[in-house]
């Protein structure tokens, strides 16, 4: 990993370089759209079948945890937008 600064937590490298995901902001401003807490959005995901508790949910919108790509459909299905929502602010960086 160039640039990534890793730390061993329980014999296992821990990545502690920042920002660990893109789509953390968005996930909280569609979560605070609908007025849920972060407990209640992890109930949520649960409900939707993803084991995720609310201290996950807070490093992820955080971005200081990654998200699993198999993942971000869960979270999309649950706050009911689609996937590419999710990316809604990031800039196109190649022409087309």
């Amino acid at each position: 990993m160039r640039g990534a600064i890793l730390r061993m937590t329980n014999g296992k490298p821990r990545r502690t370089k920042y920002p660990a995901n893109l789509v953390g902001p968005q996930i909280r401003k569609l979560r605070v759209e609908r007025g849920w807490s972060q407990a209640k959005f992890a109930v949520q995901l649960q409900l939707k079948g993803l084991d995720m508790g609310r201290d996950v949910v807070a490093r992820i919108e955080c971005q200081i945890r990654g998200i699993r790509d198999l993942d971000i459909p869960f979270f999309a299905r649950t706050l009911e937008v689609e996937v590419s929502h999710l990316f809604f602010n990031l800039q196109e960086t190649s022409p087309r």
